[in-house]
This record gives structure tokens, C-alpha cells and sequence, in this order.
């Protein structure tokens, strides 16, 4: 006898392509370079107080008048390099140059004896940096930075001094080191995945011990004295200022806050 239909066989479902896991994609530890250009303002402070005692005559009964103008901007450029500590956190360098608004002041002494003196100051600084990040919007991440370093500024100064009778040209060129420190805040625009801007705000805070170089030809220093007054002295000279005065002096430092803007392109490799 004949099966009118064949016998079936156990069914048997066809195999489907599994799906990938739906993972969230982690961003890879990559290297970060930047480029910033920024200005600001530096807070009055001791440096400015002191450079307005300045006299070119240490002798307490000669009367002295100083005029001090000084803005107190600068600009700055910069770039960072930086890698990716954790989730949140990124670790690298700021190296910067700032370039200092020339300020200028004019001193009368009853002599009389007048001088008028230009400076420019320049520094240059690199910062061991540590950021945190987060997301504020689809638009726009936040960044906080936290660093510490080392600066050295450039001090030049031209000008001249006179006693009516005759002209003295006055040129100075004076090194000094210190510390910066930075805290800053900003907001990062993200162009495509390699390419981000920025936009922020620093505060910083600079520490430089003492000015040291030539003023005339000779190796000398800013002085200020017990009595406020401030002069660019040779070692020896002091001494015999000391001695002859019997004031302690000490060497001009500065030791000034900043705060300003910056604007930034950054490029991850």
C-alpha cells in the first residue's frame, strides 16, 4: 500500500544570525595637541607699589616724585599637549609666552634730576596640567584644569636721565624665575571626531623671586629699601648703601594674580 504523503521528519528551524551586542563605544586613550590664543589683566600688587618708590637717588633728604603708567594687560599664546588619564580625567603640558603691555614712569628729584624709563616685560612659562571633563549638552562639554610650573620673564629696559646739563642713556636687561600656578574653566564645541574649539577662563598666579641681569653695562638688581625706595643697584653699591644708610634692602620681586580669556583649536591624533 502506498503512503499518500511522506513521512515527515522532525522540523527543523533554520538558524538565525545572531545580533551583535549593542555596547557602548568607549573612547580609545589618544593624544591631544592644542593651540590657544588668550589676553588678560594683571591685579596691582606689590610689584607696582614698589616701582612707584622708584628714585635715582637713595638719599632720604633728597625729595623724590614718581609717576607710574602701566595698564597692566597682556597677551599670551599657547599649546597644550595632553593623553587621557581615566573616564573623566586628562594629564599634560601648557607652554606658553606672554607678552606683557609696556609700562612706563617718570622720576623728579629736587637734585634736580630727571628720568623717564620704558619697560617691556615678556615671559615664558610651561604647566603640568590635570583636567576633569563632563558633558553639559549635545553641543557643548566642560572642562576644569588644575597646574603648576615653572616661568621666567624677560625685563627690558630703555630710557633716559638728565641734570639739564647733561644726558645719560639708561638701558637695562634683567632675568628673573619663579613659579605659575593656573586654575582654569572652559567650553568645548566639538567640530567632528578629531576636531573641537574651545573657550575659557584662567586665573593664574605668578611668583618671581628677583630680577637679575645688567643696568648700564653693569651686572645689577631692583633694590627696594626700608624706606621705599627702589633703584637698580650693582651687589657693591648696595652694600655701600647699607652701610652708609643703615636701611636693609632687598630685591624687587613680583608676585601678581592674572585673569583673562582664551580661545583654542584642538586635534586629537
Amino acid at each position: 500500500m502506498i503512503s499518500l504523503g511522506a513521512e515527515e521528519g522532525p522540523a527543523t528551524t533554520p538558524k538565525l544570525k545572531e545580533m551583535p551586542e549593542n555596547r557602548a563605544s568607549e573612547t580609545p586613550d589618544t593624544w591631544e595637541f592644542g593651540a590657544r590664543f588668550g589676553f588678560g589683566m594683571r591685579g596691582p600688587n606689590r610689584f607696582d607699589q614698589n616701582l612707584n618708590g622708584f628714585s635715582s637717588n637713595l638719599n632720604p633728604l633728597v625729595a623724590s616724585q614718581t609717576k607710574q603708567e602701566n595698564t597692566r594687560g597682556s597677551i599670551q599664546g599657547e599649546f597644550l599637549a595632553r593623553t587621557r588619564l581615566s573616564e573623566n580625567f586628562k594629564i599634560g603640558i601648557i607652554g606658553g609666552y606672554r607678552y606683557f603691555d609696556p609700562f612706563h614712569l617718570t622720576n623728579l628729584t629736587s637734585e634736580p634730576f630727571y628720568t623717564k624709563l620704558d619697560f617691556q616685560m615678556e615671559s615664558f612659562y610651561v604647566l603640568g596640567m590635570v583636567w576633569q571633563e563632563g558633558r553639559l549638552n549635545r553641543y557643548f562639554r566642560w572642562e576644569t584644569g588644575l597646574g603648576l610650573g615653572i616661568t621666567r620673564a624677560l625685563w627690558v629696559t630703555k630710557g633716559y636721565a638728565t641734570d639739564g646739563k647733561e644726558y645719560y642713556q639708561q638701558n637695562g636687561n634683567m632675568r628673573g624665575s619663579g613659579l605659575e600656578f593656573r586654575l582654569e574653566g572652559s567650553l568645548i564645541h566639538p567640530i567632528n571626531e578629531r576636531v573641537s574649539l574651545s573657550f575659557g577662563t584662567y586665573l593664574a598666579w605668578i611668583n618671581i623671586t628677583s630680577f637679575d641681569g645688567s643696568f648700564n653695562g653693569d651686572t645689577a638688581s631692583f633694590y627696594v629699601r626700608q624706606d621705599g625706595r627702589v633703584s637698580p643697584l650693582t651687589e657693591s653699591t648696595n652694600q655701600d648703601n647699607i652701610l652708609l644708610s643703615n636701611q636693609y634692602s632687598r630685591k624687587l620681586d613680583m608676585q601678581s594674580a592674572y585673569g583673562g580669556l582664551f580661545f583654542g583649536v584642538n586635534y586629537k591624533l
